[in-house]
């Protein structure tokens, strides 16, 4: 049971990393960055303690915080996204969901459809970009933009996290 804390912990540090030093520099059309930090609660094992989780995302989103100087706004879409993976895991997988945290997270996207996968990952994603965006703006004047920053950052973070979670469970015991 500790070696999956270990591995927690090394993915926080690891995607806060390369989420600060590399992506956060990456700019498309100077408005547009992939969120490949997101794949930190995409992965997230499903036995562990649910209040762990949405504390440990907390602090995920915080720890970002401080690299992107964005004011807690990473802090509260991670916590949303944490709070709403069982619920859309439920969603996607039906019947193959497991919410006892019996199956891990590698046999969800091995065994799943590639539709499954796909829509997981895009519903995830697709909500931490909204609420972040949205809280970034803090304005309903704005929502076109928020809608637009979305869907342009959402696709894009899509195509690193899906690359980035098939190498990590490739590598994965």
């Amino acid at each position: 049971m500790s070696s999956i804390y270990i591995n927690i912990f090394l993915r926080f540090v690891m995607l806060i990393l390369i989420q600060g030093l590399v992506f956060n520099k990456f700019d498309l059309n100077g408005i547009y960055d992939p969120y490949v930090s997101v794949v930190f609660v995409l992965i997230y094992p499903v036995k562990t303690n649910r209040i762990f989780f949405l504390i440990i995302s907390f602090f995920f989103g915080l720890s970002l915080d401080f690299f992107s100087n964005t004011l807690g706004i990473n802090a509260a879409a991670f916590t949303i996204i944490a709070f709403l993976k069982p619920n859309i895991m439920n969603f996607v997988f039906g019947n193959f969901y497991d919410p006892h945290g019996v199956k891990m997270i590698k046999n969800y996207i091995i065994e799943s459809t590639i539709y499954q996968k796909i829509l997981y990952l895009f519903l995830i994603i697709f909500i931490h970009h909204f609420f972040m965006f949205l809280l970034e703006s803090f304005s309903i004047d704005q929502l076109y933009l928020v809608f637009k920053k979305t869907i342009f950052s959402s696709l894009l973070s899509l195509i690193f996290c899906f690359t980035f979670i098939y190498l990590l469970v490739q590598n994965e015991r």
